[in-house]
């Protein structure tokens, strides 16, 4: 992962999250995890460069984990969906968070798959309607929405109980 800048700072920091991410990158389970970097002007002279972690849920809804470092003050931004934006100088905070959204891609994945079945269920669809469209997520050719064949039995098993529950 390489910066556009050659501030040394920054370049640790997208070393150490390229080192967070790289063993789950491009994996279904972690919706086709990737990165993309890119450098801009706040219009204040403060020239930020922006790390995206992008991954999609199954569907291909797209997500991202983003990470905002500002060179002129040195403070990074990472946007959480728990915390909200969080500024900080702490490299150690910053990749904490990191790894820790990471790794709840595949639960979030799972809780957006759950949310998927209910919706369908709750529209009227059938069992063989269901099957049908967890079917051609599973064989999608979007990667990070295609879902796996774990999550494919995990999503039958829950559709189940669901349809059971409901009565």
């Amino acid at each position: 992962m390489e910066t556009a800048s050659g501030c040394a700072e920054l370049q640790k920091l997208c070393d150490r999250i390229h080192e967070c991410m790289q063993p789950y990158a491009g994996r279904v389970e972690y919706g086709n995890l990737r990165s993309h970097i890119s450098d801009f002007d706040c219009g204040d002279g403060d020239q930020v460069t922006n790390i995206a972690l992008v991954y999609e849920t199954p569907g291909g809804s797209t997500d991202q984990i983003n990470v905002s470092y500002h060179h002129t003050s040195g403070v990074i931004k990472l946007i959480d969906a728990q915390e909200g934006e969080q500024d900080t100088t702490d490299f150690g905070l910053v990749i904490e968070c990191v790894q820790g959204r990471i790794t709840s891609i595949p639960r979030k994945r799972v809780e957006t798959l759950y949310g998927e079945i209910q919706r369908q269920i709750d529209a009227g669809s059938n069992t063989a309607g269901l099957v049908g469209h967890l079917n051609r997520m599973m064989n999608s050719g979007f990667k990070g929405g295609t879902i796996t064949h774990h999550e494919m039995k995990d999503a039958m098993m829950y559709a189940v109980q669901y349809m059971k529950n409901r009565g």
